[in-house]
């Protein structure tokens, strides 16, 4: 694998399609600041996916349904400022 390829952060901001298309290309990229790296653009690899790795390394686990995420219910009572109550508690604690 070759060294990746520099490129300062004014010169990306200037060129990012020209850029990307090098990325796209299989060029690996290190993007620096003041002559210090600070990221590294890399092609994404066909099949790798964050969640499949983290599982594949034990991880994660994968999720066992689809759809929505259930929200747990609403508790206590709307019409109270709960932050106004702890406020509230706090100053008659203190005094």
């Amino acid at each position: 694998m070759s060294e990746p390829s520099t490129i300062g952060v004014r010169e990306l901001n200037q060129r990012t399609s020209a850029v990307l298309k090098r990325v796209q290309g299989g060029e690996r990229i290190t993007v620096t600041e003041h002559g210090k790296p600070v990221a590294y653009l890399v092609p994404v690899q066909p099949g790798t996916d964050l969640l499949d790795s983290l599982v594949a390394a034990g991880q994660a686990t994968a999720p066992t349904r689809t759809g929505p995420v259930v929200m747990p219910p609403d508790w206590g009572d709307a019409g109270v400022d709960v932050a106004a109550e702890l406020v509230a508690a706090r100053d008659e604690e203190r005094w």
